[in-house]
């Protein structure tokens, strides 16, 4: 909790705290609280980090959620799928780490590996991963799920990713993805 941060301490006296702090990269100081209020409900507080690029990645992760549970979806966690890195990817040794990129599906481009040229999804990092660089946030449909760890996650591994967009908005090649026979 940092000096500017004057919200957690009076959650604290009006209600209960479940956690002030997690461990995760963007979005180490997210909060979530409870209040009960005068007739009996409850009103659930998420307190997102200040940073926007932060705040972002905790509002897709926590808030997206929680919000489809309470409107009666039967599987309210985001979609995860795998898919392959177009880059080599610093891993943090400390706190695993959401990494924004932008989903494809098509032939996987040279820079996969060995599974160039096969129909896949992959994943192409929004760039520099800065909490404070918010472009990096506007183009991103997916989280990628790195994990806490040394090293990196070299270019063509498999990962999972986090559905945080609708892919009807994916950037997609001309040619990429063959028709079925008839539908040319």
């Amino acid at each position: 909790m940092g000096d500017r941060d004057l919200l957690k301490p009076l959650l604290e006296r009006k209600g209960q705290v479940h956690f002030g702090r997690v461990c995760m990269k963007p979005g180490k100081p997210l909060t979530f609280a409870t209040l009960d209020l005068q007739d009996g409900r409850k009103l659930l507080v998420f307190g997102l980090p200040g940073n926007p690029v932060s705040s972002f990645v905790c509002f897709n992760l926590v808030v997206v959620p929680a919000l489809r549970k309470m409107s009666g979806w039967p599987q309210p966690q985001l979609r995860r799928i795998q898919v392959i890195t177009t880059s080599a990817l610093k891993l943090d040794p400390e706190r695993p780490e959401y990494h924004r990129v932008v989903l494809q599906y098509g032939r996987l481009p040279e820079s996969c590996a060995a599974a160039s040229g096969q129909l896949g999804w992959y994943a192409t990092s929004t760039g520099n991963q800065i909490s404070s660089r918010l472009l990096s946030a506007r183009s991103a449909n997916a989280l990628l799920e790195l994990p806490k760890a040394e090293g990196v996650v070299e270019a063509g591994s498999t990962v999972s990713a986090l559905l945080i967009d609708d892919l009807g908005y994916m950037p997609q090649e001309a040619g990429t993805v063959p028709a079925t026979a008839g539908f040319e």
